[in-house]
């Protein structure tokens, strides 16, 4: 039986080209309730356009380009200090925490305006929140902002999923001082009711770090099908890499260690980032064909996969969850060379799949790894196990319909 309402809160999807495996769950979820409300929570733009086809029971709510003002400022006052003082006797840093006191209280006061608008949009729809489940696709600012609804009681249950930036908040702090440590991460564990992490690896490293986390569970993302890869190989030998270009992805290591391959490559990158220049000079090898073919939407990356012949996948990133691009390779058959981090063995299981790195590899381990598949002749074997890992993994048919269902329970629970 169908539940009534879902309200799901991305950060900007469907709008601009983001977040684009949101939509691959999308599908499963409208079957499974009568109603879905989005929610990007952190669109502000009145300009964008929708960019994704959405099913006919879904609506976008765009909220946060008519923030409500808060008219009764003690009640929130109030509410900032108790959860204030909550994240004060849990968090390590204690210091670090008082100091931006200042500005926690502006990333709180947006998101208790955010909820109010929330609130006053469900209470036009003359929707029941008990018969509604929150569901927050991130566990970041929009489980705050649920976080703080329920802590009123304006709101008695929600989930979320934890991936990668909302779950390794240190990790990723160490790459990039600007993002540092995300504020309210004990309070929002307080108050979500399933922290659904995309990896077990991430469910370990909640309950190692945070003994009095309520409920984890483990919910893998998944893809569809789009068949395998052609298997007849070129005198090239076809490596593609797809992410972003920057400190984490460190793509421009692959293009020094290419240049030292005598066999003809060639390297095609779907993606983009500040480091374009770097990594396009990082190709000094005439045996290297770099193909850099920038942002891309994810339907012709699939597209590609499905009608050209790749060799191999490659991911050398110092922070991972559990890569969406590994999981669709590996359902076309190719088989990927990937660093060790957090939830990636999780796909890439060494020997298996393909090949894991350390995560602070040495240039001769990459050059290794790389020779080892160049010469590899055994690799239609490799690409039927890694099609079968898929199948039993990280099948979205499979996946985002027991999700739904899971999801449809907490409107009952």
């Amino acid at each position: 039986m169908k539940s009534k309402t879902l309200v799901l809160l991305t950060k900007q999807f469907p709008f601009l080209n983001r977040e684009q495996y949101v939509a691959h769950e999308l599908e499963f979820l409208a079957k499974e309730f009568e109603k879905i409300y989005i929610y990007p929570h952190d669109h502000f733009r009145k300009d964008d356009q929708i960019t994704f086809e959405l099913p006919p029971n879904v609506e976008v709510i765009n909220l946060n380009l008519q923030i409500p003002p808060i008219r009764n400022k003690f009640a929130l006052l109030m509410s900032y200090l108790r959860a204030f003082v909550f994240e004060l006797c849990r968090v390590h840093d204690r210091m670090w925490f008082v100091k931006n006191a200042k500005r926690f209280f502006s990333i709180y006061t947006t998101q208790y305006a955010l909820g109010i608008g929330l609130m006053n949009f469900l209470a036009k729809k003359k929707l029941n929140q008990k018969e509604v489940v929150f569901y927050s696709y991130w566990f970041s600012a929009s489980a705050l902002c649920l976080s703080i609804l329920k802590s009123r009681g304006e709101i008695d249950r929600y989930v979320s999923r934890a991936h990668a930036l909302d779950l390794y908040h240190e990790d990723w702090g160490l790459l990039n001082e600007r993002v540092g440590v995300l504020p309210f991460r004990n309070f929002k564990q307080k108050f979500v009711d399933v922290l659904y992490s995309i990896s077990e690896h991430g469910k370990k490293y909640l309950e190692k770090k945070y003994p009095d986390i309520q409920s984890v569970k483990v919910a893998y993302l998944g893809v569809k099908d789009f068949g395998l890869n052609p298997g007849e190989r070129s005198e090239e030998f076809v490596i593609v890499t797809c992410s972003g270009v920057d400190d984490n992805k460190r793509i421009h290591l692959l293009g020094n260690a290419l240049s030292r391959i005598q066999q003809k490559v060639l390297w095609i990158h779907f993606g983009d980032g500040p480091l374009k220049d770097l990594a396009l000079q990082s190709v000094t090898s005439s045996n290297v064909k770099f193909d850099y073919r920038g942002q891309t939407p994810n339907k012709e990356v699939r597209e590609f996969y499905a009608s050209n012949h790749v060799d191999l996948f490659v991911n050398l990133s110092k922070v991972e969850g559990l890569p969406v691009t590994i999981m669709e390779v590996l359902s076309h058959g190719i088989p990927v060379l990937a660093t060790a981090a957090n939830g990636t063995p999780e796909a890439v299981v060494d020997g298996e799949t393909g090949t894991l790195l350390p995560i602070e590899f040495t240039d001769e381990q990459l050059l290794q790894a790389l020779d080892y598949w160049i010469a590899n002749t055994s690799i239609n074997m490799t690409r039927s196990k890694c099609r079968k890992w898929f199948e039993t993994r990280f099948d979205a048919s499979k996946n985002y319909e027991i999700f739904a269902d899971k999801l449809s329970f907490h409107a009952c629970s």
